[in-house]
């Protein structure tokens, strides 16, 4: 009989201990479980950045880009145009070696990826840098931009220097065209002229003139007479 209750004490003894082991092993689980969810969100995210990363440089390397910092990259292999510059009117080739931005870039100025724009780099100013931008209108009519932009090429300011608009006036039917000139120190004379089809020379109608001011801000300024 005392065999017995020995034999069912060790026994109930063991029963226990398998009980804490196995809720034990139970809250392990559990809370193995719940690490694995939480590393699955983790590595979720981790992927979603691994895959944003490699757009990243399929972008880069469809721009001819091949470094971490693309913008610097293009930016730096740009052909510069010395100071002071004349006016071209529509023959914006003979500005400069104009280079094509990869569209991916684009957003830089300000236009949607579809807009096939051209820039040509130009002396720093300051602390700030200068791009000037070619769009065409239509095919075979241009507009210049001029561009400051920050140590990490975000555009500041923008400033017109040409174009060409046709305008339908209440006494006459021409168009309006602008030139400009950009001396060693970034004073920018901007003229604009009216071209009336019944005249033979466009008349000026307004001059404006510009700095680049502490800001990198394109400042209007009065001209001296």
């Amino acid at each position: 009989m005392v065999q017995r209750y020995k034999n069912f004490r060790i026994f109930a003894t063991e029963m226990r201990k398998i009980a804490f082991f196995t809720v034990t092993l139970l809250v392990v689980l559990m809370a193995s479980c719940g690490q694995k969810k939480r590393d699955a969100v983790y590595y979720e995210m981790m992927v979603d950045s691994i895959r944003k990363a490699e757009q990243v440089k399929e972008i880069q390397q469809k721009a001819g880009i091949k470094d971490e910092d693309p913008l610097e990259t293009f930016f730096g292999q740009l052909s510069m145009r010395p100071l002071p510059v004349q006016s071209e009117g529509a023959r914006w080739e003979r500005l400069g070696e104009f280079t094509k931005l990869p569209r991916q870039l684009n957003d830089c100025f300000g236009y949607l990826s579809e807009t096939e724009l051209r820039v040509l780099s130009m002396p720093k100013t300051a602390h700030y840098n200068v791009v000037m931008l070619l769009e065409m209108q239509d095919s075979i009519t241009p507009a210049l931009y001029l561009y400051t932009m920050d140590s990490k090429h975000v555009a500041i300011d923008q400033l017109c220097i040409y174009e060409e608009r046709s305008e339908d006036r209440a006494t006459d039917f021409g168009k309006t065209s602008m030139d400009y000139y950009i001396t060693s120190n970034y004073e920018i004379t901007l003229m604009k002229y009216y071209q009336s089809y019944e005249a033979t020379r466009p008349e000026l109608e307004q001059t404006r003139r510009y700095v680049i001011n502490k800001k990198g801000e394109f400042e209007e300024v009065v001209i001296e007479l």
